[in-house]
């Protein structure tokens, strides 16, 4: 029995001579052939793999020539993915990729959440086949690009379709193929690897392709991944608009509109186009092409994202290309045969992100399989079973982590608390140090398993962050209600400067005006937002300081008003004061350069070397940053008894009302400055 064991095990090895074959030229396939072959040259040991797919052909000068199609995703890839592709010596050049990001935006309901794509770390956006047609510059996909990879490696391409797959009399993989000219043919290997994805035929189940059908006579346990449906479409916006609007940042939203039901949107640039990914109830209900036309359009009118993307419709900014493919949601069961593996989509995918680095973790697992175990039932369990398994996991708690996130991004009240938590971990944690923005970052750029996501998130210094948020985010909405803060129209917009750029920005802003601003006052904040307007509209609308049709700094118990000079001149003078207390201060206009910055000066009451100083400064997607500065010291008395109020003053004095009042007076004064832009 023993002996019969070890021959049947020697039988189903690969030998010199032996022929693989590769149903399918996508990302998975190529990584596949790509690491086998390298596997090989290794071991000295003679292969051939031959790749099939009906989409590509190879011309007599080794040259990859693409048909014109759609190869149904998204197209990003993550950080880990391009790290994993610098170690295999896949390097992606310029014409392949479409964006190079350097910012990750999370939109939800309250407020949205920036992160820098750290130092060291790439992600990119591409397009996949060759559509949209016409692309500039020749932009090569990401698939051609694989694919070249693998002929380089030693595989071999045949145009066609892969019809049927059986076994033949010698137990081997029979692959019956279609050319797009002359007769069905078949061939016999050693190893069949199925990467064909699970959208080989948009719209079609598993069920009503034949290629599949016929897997599953082979194999009747086999139960295909669960698919969803999703929508991609790609406008045409242009490099102007998108440099403007969206530049090197991609979106992810978390949308409650009531007239679209959709658990995820993803925008990304292209060069000239923007990638819309949805996900939802709203597209698992589509069915007709009249119905996808309708979500686009609904979609496109959403006050969310004419707010992100303005003036953009289907009238002045048509579709460039549509498709609705499935993704997986849930990998494939008893997925492996004898000399049968499934690899890419087709065995499963990662959550809602990073499928293509699903895919080379799948590809290269089972290259190594098969070149170091063996390519029967037993060996391909032992060596490549856990990459279901792996997929299984991480999707049960991705399933968990994304619906816990979504949720409180959808809640007003949650998501201002995840937001205060947030903001509390920028101004006061170093970039790697943030408790929930760490989670957050995760989920966004898929750099990490939904494992270890949900570990991190019920980590007690997670929940200890969040307890902070919880109490400062109530804190606020009392100040709110009590100063009467009305935020009517305008957009939530974070202005929380991270604290590694704070002496930066700080630096950069006295500098400007030709001044040195104190090292540690007493009191001291920062704020900054992006606005898209122009510096001069900004200026102007910075002059409405102390105006009475102001719409910022319209406060309860306080009345704010210009009592002398001009607007935006030297010498003018704003006074603040407390209701109908004979208390006041004035803040004086001590510097002004048109279009750039504005210093104010505050004189007396409780403050003592006091500073407002409002900076612009030009962003580099032509859009303006403006900068809110407020410092001073307090009083220090005098008389013993003058000191000791003081100081109790001090402690007693609400700093964190700064925060509230001023937050909201620079998301009005961006609303206003871009409602003429």
């Amino acid at each position: 029995m023993t002996i019969v064991s070890k021959q049947l095990q020697e039988r189903l090895r690969l030998q010199d001579g032996s022929r693989i074959v590769v149903l399918g030229g996508g990302p998975a396939g190529s990584f596949f052939a790509i690491h086998l072959l390298r596997q090989a040259k290794k071991l000295h040991r003679n292969i051939s793999v031959t790749i099939i797919d009906k989409r590509m052909a190879l011309e007599s000068s080794r040259h990859i020539h693409e048909f014109k199609g759609c190869n149904f995703c998204a197209g990003i890839i993550s950080p880990r993915l391009q790290k994993e592709l610098v170690r295999s010596s896949i390097l992606l050049p310029s014409e392949v990729i479409c964006e190079k990001f350097i910012h990750i935006w999370i939109h939800g309901l309250w407020k949205n959440f920036p992160f820098k794509v750290p130092a060291g770390q790439a992600i990119f956006s591409v397009f996949r086949g060759t559509l949209p047609s016409n692309r500039e510059g020749g932009a090569q996909g990401l698939d051609a690009f694989l694919l070249k990879k693998a002929v380089e490696q030693g595989a071999d391409i045949i145009t066609g379709e892969a019809q049927t797959i059986q076994y033949g009399p010698g137990n081997k993989p029979l692959v019956t193929i279609k050319p797009p000219l002359g007769d069905v043919f078949t061939i016999e290997s050693d190893f069949a690897c199925i990467c064909t994805g699970i959208n080989a035929s948009p719209g079609k189940a598993f069920k009503d392709d034949t290629l599949w059908s016929s897997y599953q006579r082979i194999n009747p346990r086999f139960k295909p991944p669960k698919l969803r449906p999703t929508l991609i479409f790609e406008l045409k916006p242009g490099r102007r608009y998108l440099k403007k609007y969206m530049h090197k940042e991609f979106y992810i939203i978390v949308s409650r509109a009531k007239k679209l039901s959709l658990e995820h949107i993803a925008l990304i640039p292209k060069g000239e186009y923007l990638t819309v990914a949805l996900v939802g109830k709203s597209i698992d209900r589509a069915s007709f092409p009249e119905d996808t036309g309708q979500i686009i359009r609904t979609f496109l009118s959403l006050a969310r994202i004419q707010n992100i993307l303005p003036h953009i419709s289907l009238e002045n900014m048509p579709i460039a290309c549509t498709c609705s493919p499935y993704m997986a949601v849930a990998p494939a069961k008893h997925a492996l045969l004898d000399r049968v593996a499934l690899a890419g989509d087709a065995l499963g995918a990662r959550l809602y992100r990073d499928g293509l680095f699903s895919a080379f973790i799948g590809a290269r697992a089972l290259a190594q399989t098969v070149m170091h175990k063996g390519v029967d039932k037993k060996s391909l369990l032992n060596g490549y079973g856990w990459v279901r398994r792996w997929l299984k996991t991480d999707n049960r708690y991705g399933k968990f982590v994304i619906g816990v996130l979504q949720a409180a991004l959808k809640s007003p009240l949650l998501n201002r608390i995840l937001y205060q938590t947030f903001a509390t971990e920028m101004k006061f944690k170093q970039w790697g140090k943030w408790p929930l923005g760490g989670v957050l970052w995760k989920v966004g750029s898929g750099d990490a398993d939904y494992r270890d996501v949900f570990k991190t998130l019920i980590r007690g210094s997670v929940l200890l962050s969040i307890l902070t948020g919880i109490f400062k985010t109530f804190r606020n909405i009392f100040t709110e209600i009590f100063f009467g803060l009305n935020w009517e129209v305008y957009g939530r917009y974070p202005t929380v400067i991270i604290k590694e750029k704070r002496d930066y920005i700080k630096e950069s802003i006295a500098r400007s005006l030709g001044i040195k601003l104190d090292a540690s006052p007493e009191m001291e904040r920062m704020y900054a937002i992006k606005i898209r307007a122009s510096s001069k509209r900004i200026y102007k609308e910075l002059g409405k300081f102390g105006d009475p049709l102001s719409k910022f700094l319209r406060i309860r118990f306080v009345d704010v008003n210009r009592i002398a000079g001009l607007p935006n001149q030297e010498g003018a003078v704003v006074r603040y004061r407390f209701g109908v207390l004979p208390v006041f201060m004035d803040i004086r206009l001590i510097q002004s350069l048109p279009g750039k910055a504005l210093l104010y000066e505050p004189c007396g009451l409780f403050t003592e070397h006091g500073k407002l100083l409002f900076d612009i400064t030009p962003t580099k997607d032509g859009n303006n940053r403006l900068v809110l500065y407020t410092a001073f010291d307090f009083r220090q008395g005098k008389s013993p008894l003058a000191r000791i109020f003081w100081k109790l003053f001090k402690q007693l004095f609400p700093d964190y009302a700064h925060d509230v009042v001023w937050n909201h007076a620079i998301c009005c004064i961006k609303g206003e400055a871009e409602k003429s832009a």
